[in-house]
């Protein structure tokens, strides 16, 4: 009951918010806004979005593989408002992301398959006061091997469950014109859950150069889970934005990444990859 008497707290002083917008001069919702509030941190391997990745994988005591990533997603405003220096806005998101591995049999031989899926629903409210924003989200996930590595792996562990569950989170952002930095914290609150249930994040992107069409950024996330003895997972990039406007459409970059794998049920035990990456922003 406490828990619930907690929620109710929370999403009162939320509403509450979201009431004093609308006492602003502007009292009119936008359905669907053009733009969103909340920049799409495309640096966190969950982000629901469209992006692709091949990577040089390195695993202890075995031979490097090609590890490859085809995420499949969006995060849209679904309603939003402006008001002066207050904005807010309610996004909905939604996202699968494949996995795939070529490795180089005994006799010579390469073999590619799909590893491994990953489903995700995701819910928040982002709120912006000037230059700091606050978002409140939610999001389930799933994890399904894939048909390629259950045809190999017949005789293992299919599913151990520890990549199914909701969490809620709340991170702070802080812009610097297009530049930002955050930080944040999240809770799992499936009852019945098979990994631990704290979780850390934080990261930021700077611009380097903001001359059109193309301009380069350098960007970093890191995640920190109880699930893996908050010993921290990195991925940092360096790359080109191809520009619309004064907003990217795609973005390509070099990037290294160190710690668990951050998709699917299998352990991999602490990995690294390195390779390349792009992403089409819609906005």
């Amino acid at each position: 009951m406490r828990k619930y008497n907690r929620l109710s707290i929370l999403f009162s002083l939320l509403l509450v918010t979201c009431h004093k917008s609308y006492t602003q001069k502007d009292t009119s919702s936008i359905f669907l806004p053009e733009y969103r509030i909340w920049p799409v941190v495309f640096l966190d391997p969950l982000e629901c979005q469209i992006m692709g990745g091949s990577y040089f994988l390195f695993q202890r005591d075995k031979n490097m593989s090609l590890f490859s990533t085809v995420n499949l997603g969006f995060s849209k405003p679904v309603i939003g408002k402006k008001n002066g220096n207050i904005s807010w806005e309610l996004n909905f998101g939604s996202a699968i992301f494949s996995q795939f591995d070529l490795i180089r049999k005994d006799d010579g031989t390469y073999l590619a398959g799909l590893i491994n899926n990953d489903f995700k629903l995701s819910g928040d409210l982002s709120i912006r006061a000037t230059n700091n924003l606050f978002r409140l989200r939610t999001f389930h996930i799933s994890s399904h091997l894939g048909d390629d590595y259950l045809q190999r792996n017949s005789d293992t562990l299919t599913n151990d469950k520890s990549v199914n569950y909701e969490q809620a989170d709340l991170t702070y952002m802080r812009k610097f014109g297009n530049n930002y930095w955050y930080a944040g914290a999240g809770y799992i609150y499936t009852i019945h859950v098979f990994r631990d249930r704290f979780s850390f994040q934080g990261g930021g992107l700077v611009n380097i150069s903001e001359k059109r069409p193309l301009s380069y950024f350098a960007g970093l996330d890191i995640k920190s889970l109880a699930e893996n003895e908050f010993y921290p997972d990195v991925r940092s990039a360096f790359g080109i934005s191809v520009k619309r406007k004064s907003e990217p459409l795609v973005r390509i970059w070099v990037e290294y990444y160190s710690g668990r794998l951050p998709y699917s049920t299998i352990d991999y035990g602490r990995v690294s990859w390195i390779g390349m990456a792009m992403v089409l922003i819609l906005g």
